[in-house]
């Protein structure tokens, strides 16, 4: 049987922070004395707070929350890992510089699309995993079980910890190498967001399954080819068979909850239930919609933050200059002036509100100003309105 370390491959070569040299070095480092290192490792799980969210399906996905005290000996960990975790091209998640939107936008315009999810995610990496794979990493034994216990509970990773997201990816260091490999030799594009993994080409993919590719729709993670199915099973992951989905050049095809069909665009009913409740703000008032929002949706969130942070994410999607988010985006202006949002002008609307400054080119370098006025057009003014040759730029006013 492989040791841990071991299951992971060869070592890691990575340049380790002195933190991490010894018990004593990571004891120091988070103030923990052995005694408390001692305490979380037995009474962990009393130190999280358990709830329930519900998801878009309906749904509930169980979070896990540490305490304040854990939480901050968590952040501790995640800094001195987030150095030695080298991202591979296709990880979109938990990393700088790459989002849902990165990961959508990998995918646009291919034909083709398939889908999978990781069953349980965090819970199914398991402590010993984590311990595994830092050791392999060339942390020691004695370290590893520190880090690992601080950041594992019930067995495994909590969803809620903010040192999970880190931890995860690390484990499925070799998961992504293997899928990069194989989606290579079946010419299409791998991506990952934490637990959604997403396939895409040109031509129908039929190198992913092991008879021909099935209708588009839902399809069962059997269907897929033996070499596929054995890298999860290799890796110590189980695909979810209520979220494998293959999607033709004829069908909606969506990354991460965004359409890649031709251009990168949330889902029709995401603007409809924002406009929506929008309208239920505007007829009722915020307070009345307020109550009608929990009362429908559960929560105690302010509306207006909430269809904020909903506008927001419509104007990183779709662009600031979109005329989507800028009419629902106006609306939102004019109920909730105090979260007012930036909203780019046209080109149509810069030119209406500059100033020209005109510099005559030719004789004594005369100036004047020009503008437009409404229902009259460009009014110059000053030794502006002198003939010849003219230099002009816009000035905001």
């Amino acid at each position: 049987m492989l040791s841990p370390a071991r299951a992971f491959g060869p070592p890691i070569r990575v340049t380790l922070p002195p933190e991490l040299a010894s018990e004593a070095t990571i004891l120091a480092h988070l103030g923990v004395s052995p005694a408390e290192a001692k305490k979380i490792r037995y009474y962990r799980s009393r130190m999280y707070q358990t709830f329930a969210v519900q998801k878009k399906s309906g749904k509930q996905r169980i979070i896990n929350a540490p305490d304040r005290r854990l939480k901050m000996l968590q952040r501790k960990i995640c800094d001195l890992l987030n150095p030695l975790y080298k991202r591979r091209n296709p990880v979109h998640g938990f990393v700088a510089e790459r989002s849902v939107k990165t990961n959508a936008q990998s995918h646009l315009g291919s034909k083709y699309v398939v889908n999978l999810d990781l069953k349980d995610f965090f819970p199914s990496i398991t402590e010993r995993r984590i311990t595994g794979v830092l050791t392999a990493l060339g942390i020691g034994r004695d370290v590893a079980d520190i880090l690992s216990s601080i950041c594992c509970v019930n067995g495994g990773l909590p969803q809620g910890a903010p040192s999970s997201p880190i931890l995860s990816n690390m484990i499925c260091f070799r998961l992504d190498k293997e899928l990069m490999t194989f989606a290579k030799g079946a010419r299409c594009i791998y991506t990952r967001y934490a637990d959604d993994l997403t396939f895409s080409s040109y031509q129908p993919l039929t190198g992913l399954f092991e008879a021909p590719p099935p209708p588009s729709g839902s399809f069962a993670p059997d269907a897929l080819a033996l070499g596929l199915s054995g890298i999860f099973d290799a890796n110590g992951f189980v695909l979810n068979p209520e979220k494998a989905h293959y999607a033709d050049r004829n069908s909606r095809r969506t990354v991460t909850g965004l359409r890649v069909n031709e251009a990168l665009n949330v889902d029709r009913k995401f603007v409809r239930n924002l406009r929506a409740a929008l309208r239920s703000v505007e007829v009722l008032g915020e307070k009345a919609a307020e109550a009608k929002f929990h009362a429908e949706h559960g929560g105690s969130a302010a509306i207006g933050s909430h269809l904020q942070g909903k506008l927001s994410w419509l104007g990183h999607i779709k662009g600031p200059s979109d005329p989507v988010f800028r009419g629902i985006a106006a609306r939102f202006n004019h109920s909730f002036p105090a979260l007012a949002l930036a909203i780019q002008p046209t080109q149509s609307e810069v030119r209406e509100r500059a100033v020209w400054l005109i510099e005559h080119w030719e004789g004594s370098g005369d100036q004047g100003t020009a503008f437009f006025m409404k229902d009259v057009g460009l009014v110059l003014t000053g030794s502006a309105e002198i003939g010849g040759i003219c230099r002009r730029r816009a000035v905001s006013r």
